[in-house]
């Protein structure tokens, strides 16, 4: 009977284990420190060098890409593609301090006086504009954890002469997950304005 006893609660204390390591560990957002300061004006640097074969290689993750969001001037919404090389970008980089400000871009269709950023230079923050909403379905198990990762735990950064991307920690390093072409795009406030 003890022996039974003893069997059983074997069998809860080596299950109950078993159980507590299926489960997911919640995502954590890294803090903005140095390190992920330093990536951003390293990303930054082989922007303005148009240095794209290493920030191809450095800063895409070969398995899963980047986002690149673009607006569907057909639909006028937000278009959505998966890429896995940028081929080109705009190369000003007016400054390599960075700034943790949340900046906002006013398209101004009725006066030019406000048009454009309501600062300069370079910020990171945390987006607030969510594009992946919409993207999960018909995803695989894998894409879905990535665009999960890119919604929950990225960083946008933004340099505010048109180069805007969201930076994410990936298994310890750090990529491009991002790309936001929209932000800038003005098409979609001229059409809301007639």
């Amino acid at each position: 009977m003890i022996k039974n006893i003893i069997l059983i609660f074997i069998l809860l204390l080596f299950s109950s284990c078993a159980v507590n390591q299926n489960r997911l560990e919640p995502i954590k957002k890294e803090p903005i420190d140095e390190e992920l300061l330093s990536h951003v004006r390293y990303i930054l640097y082989l922007v303005q060098t148009n240095d794209l074969k290493n920030l191809n290689e450095i800063y895409i993750n070969k398995n899963y890409g980047y986002f690149e969001v673009n607006l569907n001037e057909l639909e006028n919404k937000p278009q959505i593609v998966k890429k896995y090389q940028i081929d080109e970008i705009d190369t000003y980089i007016e400054s390599f301090d960075i700034q943790n400000i949340e900046v906002s871009f006013n398209c101004s269709p009725y006066n030019d006086a406000f048009y454009g950023w309501n600062k300069d230079g370079v910020f990171i923050f945390e987006p607030k504009t969510n594009y992946l909403d919409n993207f999960l379905n018909d995803k695989t198990k894998e894409e879905k954890e990535f665009t999960q990762k890119v919604k929950n735990i990225s960083y946008e950064v933004v340099a505010t002469n048109n180069t805007i991307f969201y930076i994410t920690k990936i298994d310890k390093k750090y990529y491009i997950t991002l790309i936001d072409n929209l932000k800038t795009n003005c098409s979609n406030a001229l059409i809301q304005a007639f």
